[in-house]
């Protein structure tokens, strides 16, 4: 039997011993890969809510066993010394996060024990090298003491809130070891096969420097077409579905845009169209988001090549696109829709080579594949005779050029940033307690402010009393605008399976959830208000419009953006919870800064002031000049 589906069986004290057990083991430095400490405590969480264990003595049991077991394993490495722990490490590959602990408990002392035993991978290490270096008992114990209790509270609330969801995923991934293996495999010998040639085409994609693949030049052809490229993604997709075509028709807008406006402009028209046909004409269309901002970024880097007049380009372009879908699509089908695609002709496909017992990410893709292979060739088609018809675009009156590799690195400028994602990522941990999460709303809103004035450092965690009030402030404001969206879908909710046969209650869901779209798309402009003139200023309709006027290609792409960052937070969940404290202040930092650009920019129109000049953002400052 699996160590954790026992482990998971248990209850009561005996539930307890055993976790302490392991996690006693674990910390005393004995590896223990099967069961590791940190999914422990999540099952231990989930048994708690369940009420299977007592909550204080089980904290308490695992508590004194983690900090028992730490001693002792301090105790050991004593006597190990430095020189065999290295050569040991050096064998296991592990190497790397030894001298990385060893390096910050130097410096740092207590401190340093604290910080390292709550980073992912240095936990266990921070003990090792405690003991190999003979670093006193009492510094030892002062920050193993208190990262225990954050480390212990941190897993078991994470398991009563969260867990049950990534425990069940544990028995899937067994089965699905050998396939993983298999892929990886392949995958790898691709890279080797593609290296040399991949390195030739990247020297001919940025003959200026990747840097400018990172800036959105919003004054393109690409920006004016941005609503009529989603309209007529909408519309193809809700043609295919409406006949039943054997096609999905609905990336036809997210190259075009691409094709004219760039990679940025590409993959926020696909992503935004996944999330419109989601919210309407298809529910699941949400889950492939992904896929479709993939294709808007790669058609955008296409562009870049200066292709287009050459029919051998636009092939290129229908085979990388088709090899996006279908790659990036099975295995998603393979999550969401038991392998299939959703196309009749493609499930039929799917059906037949998963009865011949064919392995179903074989079956999936070759589903996938048998449908996008056309689709891809008519949406190229469609898109190439349309850019081919359209005008030169004139000059537009207002440009902003926006620095994204400046938005995603500026936090690292900040010489004490590493303090502070620190103490972000404490408010994160005990979010429950409500105080802290409004304290990193309220240091959200100070970031968008100290952006907006034209520093590009991470304020300071003073004036708590304030960053309280702007965090409330903030929520509630956001939460007033979907409430609209809310009451739309009470109806439905209320008559459960019976709403969903009901076309009027139908129409009321999906404008509801439409609502809730255009606020996610709206929040740069209404958080900047909020920056401007506090709670009522953000309600102001007419000065949010006057916004989003200045440039509504700028007020789009910032918009989806900021949805794209708020599911940032999984990819660190995958990395065993506390990750997820990391790159949601990553994620939401990023995003404050995108808003408080967008505030620095139109922030005269939103007093109404003429707008005649253009502005350039290089590194996200405003400055003007007269046209």
């Amino acid at each position: 039997m699996n160590p954790i589906e026992w482990v998971q069986g248990l209850e009561g004290l005996t539930l307890a011993l055993v976790i302490a057990a392991f996690l006693f083991v674990e910390e005393a430095g004995v590896p223990v890969p099967f069961a590791p400490g940190d999914l422990l405590l999540a099952i231990g969480g989930i048994a708690i809510a369940a009420g299977r264990v007592n909550p204080a003595s089980f904290v308490a049991v695992v508590f004194v066993a983690t900090v028992t077991g730490a001693v002792l394993g301090r105790e050991i490495f004593a006597l190990v010394g430095w020189e065999r722990l290295l050569r040991v490490a050096t064998r296991l590959r592990a190497r790397t996060p030894i001298e990385r602990a060893a390096d910050l408990l130097r410096r740092t002392g207590w401190r340093g024990v604290f910080t390292a035993r709550l980073i992912p991978g240095l936990r266990v290490e921070t003990t090792r090298v405690a003991g190999v270096s003979r670093m006193p008992r009492a510094v030892f114990l002062a920050g193993l003491v208190p990262a225990s209790v954050v480390y212990v509270a941190a897993f078991v609330g994470l398991g009563a809130a969260l867990g049950r969801p990534i425990l069940a995923l544990v028995p899937q991934a067994e089965h699905n070891v050998l396939i993983a293996v298999l892929t990886l495999a392949v995958i790898v010998a691709l890279i080797l096969l593609v290296r040399r040639p991949f390195q030739r085409l990247l020297t001919t994609l940025a003959p200026e420097g990747w840097t400018e693949t990172l800036q959105v030049r919003t004054g393109s052809a690409g920006i004016v077409l941005i609503l009529a490229c989603i309209g007529i993604n909408f519309a193809g997709h809700a043609v295919a579905a409406g006949l039943k075509l054997p096609l999905f028709l609905d990336s036809t807008g997210t190259i075009l845009s691409a094709v004219l406006g760039g990679p940025w402009i590409g993959a926020s028209v696909g992503f935004i169209s996944n999330l419109v046909s989601s919210n309407t004409i298809d529910p699941i269309a949400s889950s492939y988001s992904v896929v479709s901002l993939a294709i808007g970024f790669a058609a955008g880097l296409w562009a870049r090549l200066n292709w287009r007049r050459r029919v051998t380009g636009w092939i290129a372009l229908w085979l990388t696109c088709f090899a996006i879908a279908s790659v990036v699509s099975a295995p998603l089908n393979l999550l969401f829709a038991n392998g299939r695609s959703g196309v009749p002709a493609g499930d039929a496909i799917y059906s037949w080579l998963a009865a011949a017992h064919v392995p179903r990410i074989l079956a999936a893709y070759a589903g996938e594949a048998a449908i996008d292979l056309p689709d891809k060739l008519l949406t190229v088609l469609a898109a190439l005779l349309i850019a081919q018809g359209l005008p030169r675009p004139r000059a537009e009156a207002r440009v902003v050029d926006l620095d994204l590799r400046e938005a995603f690195t500026f936090i690292f400028g900040t010489p004490s940033w590493r303090r502070k994602v620190l103490a972000a990522a404490i408010c994160l941990l005990f979010s429950w307690l409500v105080i802290p999460f409004l304290w990193f709303s309220g240091y959200q809103v100070a970031l968008a402010r100290q952006i907006r004035d034209g520093s590009h450092e991470l304020p300071p965690w003073d004036h708590l009393g304030r960053k309280l009030r702007d965090g409330f402030t903030i929520l509630a404001v956001l939460l007033l605008w979907n409430i609209p969206g809310i009451v739309l879908t009470i109806p439905a909710g209320l008559m459960g399976d019976g709403g969903a046969s009901n076309g009027v209650l139908t129409a009321l869901t999906a404008l509801g959830s439409l609502w809730g779209l255009l606020v996610l798309l709206a929040e740069p402009p209404i958080f900047s208000q909020y920056l401007r003139g506090g709670f009522r200023a953000a309600f102001n309709l007419p000065a949010i419009v006057r916004r989003v006027r200045v440039n509504l290609g700028l007020a789009l792409i910032v918009g989806a953006l900021l949805i794209a960052l708020s599911f940032a937070w999984v990819v660190g969940f995958l990395a065993l919870g506390i990750g997820a404290l990391v790159t949601l202040t990553y994620a939401t930092w990023v995003g404050a800064y995108l808003v408080g650009t967008y505030a620095a920019t139109t922030d005269n129109a939103a007093g109404g002031a003429p707008q005649t000049e253009v502005v350039t953002l290089p590194a996200a400052i405003p400055r003007t000049q007269e046209s």
